[in-house]
């Protein structure tokens, strides 16, 4: 039939999650999962129908799964407000909760994720590297890694190596988000298709 859907796009299947904060190494609150739980932790399938600063991946994506037709699987979204540096255990526990969502989900052709970009823990300066690097291990080098990010972000060479996209907010106050958040898919399927 002339009206099927093209082959690419019943097999075409996206994982997005976010993880982000942004650290002030200097503040002597301390940053754990309970501060990422207590403001802002929408598990899979948990996020509302409305983007936030960091999630705008995973709302973008859900909205465009419908239009589109392929199949988004969504992770754990986690927030808090700024702070100290999350403490080790805090970071790898959410880490690894998005990890073992994007394990459970393979095969996929491309991720999502909704970071700040100027995260830092106990034992890892660059959080958003070390996601990243860990999502690259999972999925393999052909599967195409988008990541949006705040203009805030450290950006690392472990980042550019890590992923295929990189898009930042460009607007401050931060009221482009969802603008960037439409790019970042939008780029992240025509990589997939190699358009």
């Amino acid at each position: 039939s002339s009206l099927a859907v093209p082959p690419y796009e019943t097999r075409m299947r996206i994982f997005a999650a976010s993880l982000a904060t942004e650290t002030n190494s200097f503040s002597p609150v301390p940053t754990s999962r309970a501060s990422f739980e207590q403001t802002l932790y929408f598990r899979p399938g948990e996020h509302p129908d409305r983007g936030t600063l960091c999630t705008g991946p995973v709302y973008a994506a859900r909205r465009r799964a419908k239009q589109e037709g392929f199949e988004l699987i969504e992770g754990s979204c986690f927030w808090a407000e700024p702070s100290a540096p999350v403490t080790k255990d805090g970071y790898e526990s959410m880490r690894d909760e998005i990890l073992a969502q994007l394990r459970a989900a393979m095969p996929v052709d491309g991720v999502l994720l909704g970071l700040h970009g100027a995260m830092v823990a106990q034992g890892y300066d660059d959080c958003e590297g070390d996601l990243i690097a860990h999502v690259r291990a999972i999925v393999g080098p052909k599967v195409v890694i988008g990541v949006e990010q705040d203009p805030h972000c450290h950006l690392t060479e472990k980042r550019v190596r890590g992923c295929d996209i990189l898009v930042c907010f460009k607007e401050y106050p931060h009221i482009d988000f969802l603008d960037r958040a439409e790019e970042l898919v939008t780029l992240t399927l025509k990589a997939i298709r190699r358009e």
